[in-house]
Order: C-alpha cells, then structure tokens, then sequence
C-alpha cells in the first residue's frame, strides 16, 4: 500500500497513530503463533497471556519514566523575552522567602525548583551585600541561600558556573565584612576561576558587581589604587555605574581624600536621579553629606537631609533613621547648636548601644566628647568614657582602633583629655572602621 493511502486511510480512524503499532504487534503474535504447528492451545494460550503481561510491566516502566522527565525541566540560557519576568517572578519569590525563618529559606531552595533559578540567585545576593553592612548574621544567612540557589540553577555548565562565580562573590563579601580578610580573599579567589570559566552572552549578572566586590577586598586589604583601577573599570563595563563611582567616593573617603570624595559623589547624583533603585539614592545622599561634614561644609550637608529623611521613611527603615539622627548631631555641632547636638548625639548612641553596635557607639561618644572638652566638661567625659568598656568587650572593633580608644579613656580617666586629642581619635577612628591596616600615632 503506498504511503499517502495508507495516511488517508489512517485519518478516517477515532485513534491515536500508536494504535497502528499495536495492531501490527497482535498481528504479528497471531502469525509467529500459528507458526509452531506443534505447540497445543494450552500452550499458545499460556505463551500469549505472558506476553501481554511483559508488554503491560514494560509499558507502565516506560510511562513513569516518561513522566519523570517530564518533570525534570531542562532549562537553557534565558532568552531575552524571559528576563524581565524572571526578574518579576523572583521579587515575590525574595519576599515569600524573606517572611520566613532563616533555617526554612535554605530547605525551601533545596526542594522547591521555582525558587532555583538565576534571577533569584542575582535578588538573594543584592539582600547578602545590603544586610553586611547592617546584620552580618543575616547577611551570612542570605549568602547560604544564594550559594544553594547557584548549585541549583539548571542550564548550560558554561551558564552554571558563571552564577555560581556570581553568588561566591558575594559570599567572599560578607567574609570580608567580617574582618576575615585572607579567607575573603581565597573564596573571592574561587569565585572568580567560575565566574571566569562560564559565559553570559546577554550579560544578565552585572559584570561591574564582581568588579566592585573584588575593589572592596582590595581596599580592605589596603591595596587602594588597585580598588579605585578596578572601580574605574566597574564604571566603564558595569550596568550601574553609580555604584562604581559611590564605592569610589567610599574608598577615597576611607584614604582621607575627603575632597576627591565628594568630587566622585556628585558625579553620581545624576546618575541616580534616573534609577529605578531607591536604596542607591539614599547611599549616595548619606555619603555625600558625611563627606560635607568631614570637611566642614556643614551647611550644604545640611540640605541633602529631608532628602535622606524622606526616603528612609518612604522606605521603612529604621536603622537609615537612626544614622540619620548621628549625621543631624555632627551637623548641628558643626553649626554651633551645641546643645541640640549632645542631645541628638546621646540618643544616637543609645540606638547603637542597643543594637550592639559597637563602632558606631565610639563614634558618636567621640562627637560628644569633643563638644563636652571644648566647653571644659571634663567630669563629664570622664562618666562618658565609661562607656568605653562596653566597646572594648565587643568583637566589632579591632585592635588598632581599640588601642587609639584605650588611650582616649585613660586620659579622660584622668582628666587630661583634650579637644584635640578627642578630635584626632574620631578622625582616625572614621578610616580605621574600613581601614584595618591604618596605624594611630600616639
């Protein structure tokens, strides 16, 4: 029969195709049958019903195990119509995560597939950088939850391990952030042969953020015209060039060039003017005004402050507030409303007390001693300096910096402390907190 007869012939029968197939099965079972002449009807029943029952095991197997591949999805590189709603989808999926206890997040990651995927991966990693500089133990929970996404993510190996490079950095990140530099600097380095070794053709994971990543260890490591090269570099290729030239501000904040700082800053406001990215906006207003103060420009730091303070209300965030109320005590100071700032300043510190942080509690005890010696309170600096011994108990704050602090407490013990000393500990104590490697001259 030729093949276009046989195709009409097959469309006129209610069936699928396979029918065909087990047609001719049975008919081919009837004609081998009727082969062995010698074989009794008892038997050619017997041999007949034990076919059917291989045929019927191999077919259920065969089922399941379609089934299950089925529900194996074999995802490939995203295509560009699939970005921004995978970018959709992992906002509610963060949201639905970041509602649950922290040891859930990482089972939820490990069974449910949905929550595997890169754009999650890419959302995880963003919360891990913003809670370092906040919550390290939450920061440390967000990088675990991202590493696990990464392991997850299905797709092409070259696809794999640039997300897996992505996550690692960030994780090298909250190391880092912690005071551990050479074990930061040896997960960086590991994260960066993956992130090396893979490909992203669209660029979906933001090259500039493993530049910037690896500019903060460096600048940590106080290797700072290698960080201020690579945040050039961040600049040039990364998909946010604000954020190069903010962490440019930071680092040569963190070097003393206060002025340079702020030249770097301000080229960014414009930037940020036009971001979809409100967090980023803050930052670069709060950066900016601090610079303001540290070179006195007391006045125009000043005016970036219903900036800061709308958008850490609009945005909820307590702590943003709180380090506001800090900004508004050294900005008072340095406008002469010195009352106004020793009772921001005192309040300040309480917050931070509370919240155990530890640094910021020396920074603005050192504000206040500076106002309080200036007008010769020295009793009360002595009272003040008690406060110290919380600070030095705590493990935030190393040891340089703990020295510089241990010589400004004995001296107000003793009631020789000065405005000037007081100053020159504030000023070092502002670049140690990012600058371990910087040395107090005593």
């Amino acid at each position: 029969m030729k093949d276009d007869i046989f195709e009409r012939l097959l469309s006129a029968i209610p069936c699928p195709p396979a029918a065909v197939s087990f047609v001719a099965e049975c008919i081919e079972s009837v004609v081998a049958l009727s082969a062995h002449g010698d074989l009794t009807e008892e038997e050619r029943a017997e041999i007949e019903e034990a076919g059917r029952g291989a045929r019927r095991l191999t077919r259920e197997a065969l089922s399941k195990a379609a089934l299950r591949t089925r529900a194996v999805r074999v995802e490939a590189y995203p295509e560009p119509h699939e970005v921004g709603p995978d970018r959709r989808q992992a906002e509610e999926l963060f949201r639905r995560l970041a509602g649950l206890p922290p040891p859930m997040r990482l089972a939820v990651v490990h069974v449910v597939d949905r929550y595997q995927t890169w754009a999650l991966c890419e959302r995880v990693c963003e919360a891990s950088e913003r809670e370092a500089s906040r919550d390290l133990e939450s920061a440390a929970v967000w990088v675990s939850v991202a590493r696990e996404i990464a392991v997850k993510v299905r797709g092409p190996e070259w696809w794999q391990h640039r997300v897996q490079g992505f996550a690692g950095g960030f994780g090298a990140n909250v190391v880092r952030v912690q005071g551990e530099l050479k074990p930061a600097a040896a997960d960086f380095a590991s994260a960066k042969r993956l992130w090396l070794s893979g490909a992203d053709p669209l660029g979906l994971l933001d090259p500039g953020r493993m530049l910037d990543l690896e500019a903060s260890l460096l600048r940590a490591r106080r290797r700072f015209d290698e960080a201020l090269a690579l945040l050039d570099e961040a600049f040039a290729v990364g998909r946010s060039p604000e954020r190069a030239l903010i962490k440019k501000g930071y680092t040569l904040e963190v070097m003393g060039e206060y002025e340079r700082a702020i030249e770097a800053l301000l080229r960014a406001v414009p930037m940020i003017e036009h971001t979809a990215e409100p967090r980023l906006r803050n930052t670069v207003d709060f950066n900016l005004a601090s610079a303001y103060c540290n070179v006195g420009r007391y006045s125009e730091a000043a005016g970036l402050v219903p900036r800061i303070r709308a958008l850490a209300i609009d945005q909820g965030d307590h702590l943003d507030l709180i380090r506001l109320g800090w900004l508004e005590g050294r900005i008072a100071a340095g406008l002469g409303r010195r009352e106004e700032a020793l009772s921001l300043l005192a309040q300040v510190r309480w917050e931070f007390a509370k919240r155990k942080m530890s640094f910021d509690v020396a920074l603005t005890l050192l504000e206040e001693a500076v106002l309080l010696l200036e007008d010769g309170r020295v009793v009360e600096v002595k009272l003040l300096a008690q406060e110290l011994g919380k600070v030095f108990e705590s493990k935030g704050v190393h040891r340089e910096a703990l020295e510089a602090l241990l010589l400004f407490r004995d001296a107000a013990e003793r009631e020789a402390a000065t405005p000037e000393l007081a100053r020159r500990v504030l000023r070092f104590l502002f670049r140690a907190r990012h600058d371990r490697g910087l040395r107090f001259e005593s």
